[in-house]
């Protein structure tokens, strides 16, 4: 069912949750971004969101703040902030979660929901996955890529539920297309196999999707390598009891590569603006799974080692 009630909070409004926040605003939902940074904070109040790329360059009314001491709760919560700021970022916001108040991440990588289950609680936290891509150009300022799908759905659990179907519907209402999950976990799996390929390989080489994978000279090597990574990941995933066929685990990938996007990967931009990277939560991840389930992984733990020795310069 769709709520034109539903007011919702953006944790984290850098380039995805302003995409996220941005798009629900525009269509007149009730959406309060919430970050730090607050010379973004006060361009988006004193002007407007600007947004180019994807849907055309416009100006886009939406709510933002620094501070949420003062704001009433919240229907939904969509975690947007960084994995490395996820802890405090959570409990700066606690007095706007309500009784029936749901939180979601679309979050790089995994790991995240057992953070949020922990400290707002377990029944609180769906789970979601998304295919969007943006980038922050400056204060107020983003740049949306694509207009492709996003998913949700009861992380724990898995099936289908009412909640789940009236937030999809809303937001798809509102201008972002989510989809009901059944199985969200295996969703953000799917997420995980393209982040493995496309994040640290962008990093590293400071390429876009696009530079990385269809202009490069060695497109067929670099290709390669990315489908050998992903391969490498669902050997983990099958330990860890997500059914996923080698056509599932390579589609994502496929799709992001073959929409020739123009943008580097958000590890790209924490390389190199001297930020803490997510590969905790990518490569990272998928490495320490893995030796739980005595599982080789040459190549995560490659691409782990290499962007800390990159993190290791400024960090």
């Amino acid at each position: 069912m769709i709520n034109k009630d539903l007011k919702v909070a953006v944790l984290g409004a850098g380039a995805m949750g302003c995409l996220f926040g941005g798009l629900l605003a525009e269509k007149g939902l009730d959406v309060i971004l919430i970050d730090v940074w607050k010379e973004h904070v006060d361009a988006i109040n004193n002007n407007g969101l600007k947004m180019d790329g994807h849907g055309g360059d416009r100006f886009i009314k939406v709510k933002a703040t620094t501070d949420t001491s003062n704001l009433e709760k919240v229907d939904v919560i969509i975690v947007m902030c960084k994995a490395t700021a996820l802890t405090p970022a959570l409990n700066s916001i606690k007095n706007i979660v309500g009784e029936k108040t749901v939180l979601m991440s679309f979050q790089n990588g995994i790991g995240h929901e057992a953070i949020m289950q922990e400290i707002i609680g377990k029944e609180k936290v769906l789970g979601g996955t998304t295919t969007q891509a943006a980038n922050i150009l400056g204060p107020g300022h983003i740049k949306n890529h694509a207009g492709l799908p996003s998913w949700i759905g009861e992380y724990d659990k898995g099936g289908m539920s009412e909640r789940v179907k009236d937030v999809a519907e809303t937001f798809t209402a509102y201008g972002l297309e989510t989809i009901a999950s059944e199985n969200v976990k295996k969703r953000k799996w799917m997420k995980l196999f393209a982040l493995t390929a496309i994040g640290p390989l962008s990093a590293i080489f400071d390429l876009n999707h696009t530079e990385l994978y269809i202009d490069n000279k060695e497109q067929l090597t670099s290709r390669a390598l990315g489908k050998q990574i992903i391969l490498e990941t669902r050997k983990v995933a099958l330990a860890d009891g997500v059914e996923v066929s080698e056509d599932e685990c390579l589609d994502m990938f496929n799709k992001i590569v073959d929409s020739k996007q123009t943008n580097k990967s958000s590890m790209a931009f924490d390389i190199l603006y001297k930020r803490k990277s997510e590969i905790d939560f990518i490569s990272g991840a998928v490495s320490k799974i893995a030796k739980g389930h005595g599982i080789e992984t040459p190549l995560n733990d490659l691409m782990y080692k290499m962007i800390k020795i990159k993190e290791g310069m400024f960090i």
